[in-house]
This record gives structure tokens, sequence and C-alpha cells, in this order.
């Protein structure tokens, strides 16, 4: 990753997420996976799998996923995602000054095949679409990438991040550790110049696990291909990610933990502003480990959890929380926010350059302001902010 960071003291020159729109409630694009299905898949092949679906919810918290209904491609969440996009902002694709893609593989090269299926869709000069293979990180890596774009852009500059995630692809369908958690889901924000919710940090790192930080000597995740079921029990010969659970599960918490404690010391809490952190949504075990593990440190922050009927969208499930604010803090019983409350976005997982004993991780630092977020710009705000890109502290 870059080693590198960016201040602007503009007042009226800070970047701000302006934009996050999701396709979720596009039923034509998904199928439903709830767990009396995950339960089957878990027991294809003769595999121990899950005992029944009470053990499915308590291991996951997730009552329903979702997977692409058979007719379905990732160009087709994709075009869809970027309609939307270009219906909420008033702008064309192409009228971005930059356009960045995480779409996450075992295929390393399937990330650029999507970006130029893009391209041809809605008729972009070639190589106008950046691809990236970045996993769960993927979208704190995207907005760092992105930030660093805009340093010495005009007002009123854009750069869209698109996630448009399909796990059902690159992974194995009776594998317990991750049939139950995996969903498919596309999401696209915006980084602008001047507008949206100032954006004071973000930050992005890929971290080596040390061997003793690791309570077994095999790999953290590796790739496998061999015949394997697909989310709809059928076999086939493909390539899919393989996990090593404990240490994964362990380092995972370890890094969003020290990314939170990052992030709180770049933030400046007056009495009276909370703060909200939108975390990666790995597992429920995971995240239920990593928020009694923060509130032994932070006991006044609070948490989103999203996981029962989104799942673990991979890059997409940070700027999910986003999109779906209102439902999440709804169902999470957390009271909206004010102007001037901290949203922290948090992730942490698989390295997918390094995926053998590397983690990734990152964070954002966001300060709430009502009524910018997917609303036009207005040219006469200023906000007083500073934006810092870098690696993150340890």
């Amino acid at each position: 990753m870059k080693d590198t960071s960016f201040h602007n003291d503009s007042a009226s020159d800070f970047i701000g997420l302006s934009a996050v729109v999701d396709v979720f409630d596009q039923d034509e694009l998904f199928d439903q996976l709830d767990n009396e299905a995950v339960l089957a898949l878990s027991q294809l092949g003769g595999n121990r799998g899950f005992s029944d679906i009470r053990a499915i919810k308590k291991s996951t918290g997730i009552s329903n996923r979702r997977l692409l209904k058979s007719a379905m491609r990732p160009i087709d969440v994709a075009v869809q995602l970027c309609r939307r996009l270009e219906c909420v902002t008033d702008m064309r694709l192409g009228d971005f000054q930059h356009i960045l893609l995480c779409h996450s593989h075992t295929d390393v090269h399937a990330c650029e095949v999507l970006a130029a299926e893009i391209t041809t869709a809605f008729n972009l000069p070639t190589g106008s679409i950046a691809a990236f293979n970045f996993g769960c990180s993927g979208f704190l890596k995207l907005a760092a990438e992105g930030s660093l774009l805009l340093e010495d852009c005009d007002r009123g500059s854009k750069v869209a991040l698109l996630s448009v995630e399909t796990p059902e692809y690159w992974h194995d369908g009776s594998d317990r550790l991750f049939c139950g958690i995996v969903s498919a889901g596309a999401t696209a924000a915006v980084l602008e110049v001047g507008h949206g919710l100032p954006m004071s940090v973000v930050r992005s790192d890929d971290f080596r696990i040390p061997a003793e930080r690791r309570p077994n000597p095999d790999p953290l995740f590796h790739k496998e291909t061999a015949e394997v079921f697909d989310f709809r029990g059928v076999l086939g010969d493909r390539t899919v990610m393989r996990m090593n659970p404990e240490p994964v599960f362990l380092n995972g918490i370890e890094l969003m933990l020290d990314n939170l404690r990052s992030a709180l010391l770049s933030i400046q809490c007056a009495p009276g502003q909370r703060v909200i952190v939108a975390p990666h949504q790995p597992s429920g075990k995971l995240l239920k480990a990593l928020v009694a593990a923060a509130r032994t440190e932070f006991p006044e922050i609070e948490f989103l959890n999203n996981l029962e009927f989104y799942g673990n969208t991979i890059s997409s499930s940070v700027p999910t929380l986003v999109s779906r604010l209102d439902e999440v803090l709804e169902r999470n019983k957390i009271a909206p926010l004010n102007d001037g409350d901290h949203l922290i976005l948090l992730a942490a997982g698989i390295c997918m350059t390094e995926i053998a004993d590397h983690m990734s991780a990152g964070h954002a630092c966001l300060t709430w302001k009502n009524g910018v977020l997917n609303e036009k710009a207005d040219v006469t705000s200023t906000v007083d902010a500073q934006v810092y890109v870098g690696e993150p502290g340890r």
C-alpha cells in the first residue's frame, strides 16, 4: 500500500462522502438463501455441517442472504447499480473524474473483466474504470485511493467507488465457514470535493501476521481448485477460497481494534457528540467479540450490526451500513445521528494479494451532517475539515 498523506486546511475544499446507493431492493437480481437452505448446503457431500438452523443463527447472526438469480451475472448487478448512481447523483457515469471498482474473486482478473464490461455497457473510453480485487477491506481501500485522486481537484470534482460482490462465485457452497455468512451485494459511493459528510481521516494498509500471532502454522487463507458444490447444490470444478478460522478470527478482531483506536485518536469529540462505528460485517460471532472487546475500552461507543438480512457482502458491507443507515439504526435501537456526531467506518479481513500470511484493514472518520447525503451540492456551503490519508496505526 502507499505510504501517503493528504492534508487540506481549506474550509470549502474538504473531501466528503456525498452519496451512497445500493441495489438490495431490486428483487429481479437476487434469490434469497435462508437458514434451512444453508443447513442443507453445509451437509452436502457427507460434511458434518451445521447441526440445525438454531446453530446457524447463533454462529452467523444471519437469517437471509442473497445470491444472484441463475440468469444473472455480475455485470447485470453492476449495470443496475450504476444506473441507480446516475439517477441519485443526476450525473452520467462517464462524467465522474474517476471510477474505482472493487470486485473480489479467486480469479485475479475477474475485476478487470467486470470493469471492461461496465465500460462497454456505458460507452466509456477504454480504461475509464480502475479495477481492484481488494476483499473485505475493499471500501476503505477504494476510499483511500479516491481521496488521493481528489487531492488537487477543484470543488465539485467527484470519484465514484463501486463495490460489486458475488461471493457465491468463489466459495464452496458446502463449506460451513462461508456458506452461512457470505452474501451477494453491491454499493456505489461518491467522494466529492466540497460537499457531503466531511471525511477527516481515511487509512488502509496490509499487515503481515507473524507466527507468534497465529495459533497454528497453516496459511490464513488458501485457494483450492476442485470439484465443489455451488450455492444451489450443483457440483462443478471451481477455484474457491479456504479459511483457517482461528488465526483469522483472532487477528481480524485485533486489527479492527487497532484501527478503531487509531480512528478515535484522530477525532475530537466535543461534549454531547456521539461516536457510531460502522464495522465490516464478518459474522455474528466475530462481530460480537469485537464489540465486547471494544466496549471494555470505549463503553460509550455505539456499534452497528446489519447481519441478519444482509450477511457478509465483502467490500459492500461497510457502505451498506451507510446506504441503509436509517433502517440499521432503527433495528439496532440507536437514535438518529445529529449534526457533529462522528461516524467511523471500520474493516479488516483477507488480504487478496498475500492471502497466506497477511490481512488488510482500514478506517475512515466522517462528521455527520443532516441533509447532505444523496443530495446535490450547495456551492455556498463551507465546512471546516481536514483530510489525512495514510497508514493505520498498529
